[in-house]
């Protein structure tokens, strides 16, 4: 592979790899957990979830460590399709499954599916549409094709360095003709504005599949239904991820006297994401009230520890 051509590689796997990993670290920094046991990581616990779309809490067996982590079952499931007996995934996996004696299980969302498919799906579109991005402003530099003889080639290369140089007067041969020059315009409309506007809306719908809202146009050429229905399906595709983990708080803290909860990362002044009675009580019996946005986390972490 020539040197040009391995250039090109790197380049591309570097773009992809950016808005990737830009969709894995807003996924994976969507939540925050309060009261876990020290024994659980809560990145590897959200790793888990994100990468496989399933995880659980389980306590070592014949001993009180609880451990986040991926699991298999054994082959036994209850009438709705759930794990009833379960060993624990680790990490490394130098010491093979982990036996647990209690566990909970946890899903990432609705469908118990692994978002990470989804993630790259949108980080080739938008490394699509960033070459093609590339390749557009790149041909504005270029915009001729020049036919010249091998004797005059170097010349002709010499006299565009200066030109592209910038260089206020450019010396020439007597016996040079500007007239024996013969160029093809290849010049290619500037599509950069279009481009951008598309890489910024498929960004967008990235991050609404995560629940996040971006701004893509300007919202005074929005009706205001148009701008509530935009932002009803981004709270909906958030509460599919986190009412599953307030739920699996719910049942932890009931069943093994645990004091867990779960919120949003961000404090979106905009967002109630449980409209309802139930949701609002849900989360107020785990100390997390959402109809305060201008609280902070932290805040609400002091008074949820008295």
């Amino acid at each position: 592979m020539r040197r040009e051509d391995k250039r090109l590689v790197i380049e591309n796997s570097q773009i992809y790899t950016y808005y990737r990993e830009r969709l894995i670290n807003l996924a994976l920094a969507q939540f925050e957990w309060h009261g876990l046991p020290e024994t659980m990581d809560r990145l590897w616990f959200e790793k888990s979830l994100l990468y496989n779309g399933k995880a659980a809490a389980g306590k070592v067996a014949g001993t009180d460590i609880w451990l986040g982590l991926d699991y298999v079952y054994k082959g036994h499931l209850d009438v709705y399709g759930y794990p009833t007996d379960i060993r624990l995934v680790p990490a490394n996996g130098q010491h093979g499954l982990i036996e647990v004696d209690e566990f909970q299980l946890l899903f990432d969302n609705m469908t118990w599916a692994s978002l990470m498919p989804k993630i790259d799906l949108y980080a080739k579109l938008l490394w699509e549409i960033h070459n093609v991005f590339r390749s557009n402003l790149q041909q504005q530099i270029t915009p001729y094709l020049i036919t010249t003889t091998r004797n005059e080639s170097l010349g002709i290369k010499n006299l565009f360095n200066r030109i592209m140089g910038f260089q206020p007067v450019i010396e020439v041969r007597n016996s040079f003709d500007p007239n024996s020059i013969q160029t093809l315009d290849t010049r290619v409309d500037f599509k950069g504005t279009e481009l951008l506007e598309t890489l910024k809306t498929i960004w967008a719908e990235a991050l609404s599949m995560l629940g996040i809202t971006a701004e893509t146009t300007k919202k005074e050429r929005l009706l205001n239904d148009e701008i509530t229905i935009d932002r009803q399906e981004d709270i909906i595709s958030l509460n599919s991820r986190l009412l599953n983990r307030v739920d699996f708080c719910n049942k932890m803290n009931k069943k093994y006297g645990f004091n867990l909860s779960v919120n949003l990362s961000s404090n979106d002044l905009s967002l109630n994401p449980y409209p309802g009675d139930y949701a609002i009580q849900t989360l107020d019996e785990l100390g997390v009230d959402y109809s305060e946005g201008a609280r902070s986390n932290t805040e609400r972490r002091e008074e949820s520890n008295g």
